[in-house]
């Protein structure tokens, strides 16, 4: 009988390769009925070429064992976001969004961090890629809000020259206060390890 640790390795690689199949009837059917998904890919525009090798590396995500499919999972959030920006900035002909659109490509790696801790079981990767996403996601509104009223307007929505020893302080603030809490959550097991140890437990 198999068990539980060989059925959950060997549960992702079948996954994905029904997966695989699933994907090849589908392109088998819809080509039956005059449609040719590259073509397809091609008429819609170049970045899908970066958006399918990223949704590719996502799913390889679920074929090692946990923890061992994170680096996939970071991999393919940054490639399939980098794909929909260039495809949305394509569409639209919105290439000055780069200016504050970066900040998604962290956020993508958080989220599919703190994804794949929550499917894992891994606290550490959920708490990481929260905090890692939460950072980007603010990034990205302040900068779509800075640099769209410089597109729309020509000027700079805050006098830099006045407001910057603020925003130094502010950062600083964010740093120093992510640092001591980073550092407290690193010091709690080792205070429980020695509490244990002195019981004799």
């Amino acid at each position: 009988m198999l068990s539980t640790d060989t059925r959950r390795r060997s549960a992702a690689p079948a996954a994905v390769g029904m997966l695989l199949v699933l994907a090849g009837i589908a392109v088998i059917a819809l080509r039956q009925v005059g449609v040719d998904v590259l073509e397809e890919v091609g008429r819609a525009g170049w970045p899908f070429f970066v958006i399918v090798p990223g949704l590719v590396l996502l799913a390889m995500a679920f074929v090692p064992a946990p923890p061992n499919g994170v680096g996939f999972a970071i991999a393919g959030s940054i490639v399939t976001t980098v794909g929909l920006i260039l495809f949305y900035q394509q569409s639209t002909g919105h290439w000055d969004s780069w200016a504050y659109a970066w900040a998604l490509i962290p956020g993508a790696a958080g989220l599919s961090m703190a994804t794949y801790g929550v499917v894992s079981g891994h606290r550490e990767f959920m708490r990481n890629g929260l905090w890692l996403g939460g950072v980007a996601a603010a990034l990205f509104a302040a900068g779509f809000w800075f640099f769209e009223s410089i597109f729309d307007s020509g000027r700079v929505p805050v006098d830099l020259a006045t407001w910057w020893p603020g925003i130094l302080i502010a950062a600083g603030l964010l740093i120093t206060l992510s640092a001591v809490v980073g550092a407290s959550h690193r010091e709690l097991p080792a205070d429980d390890a020695s509490r244990t140890g002195g019981d004799g437990s």
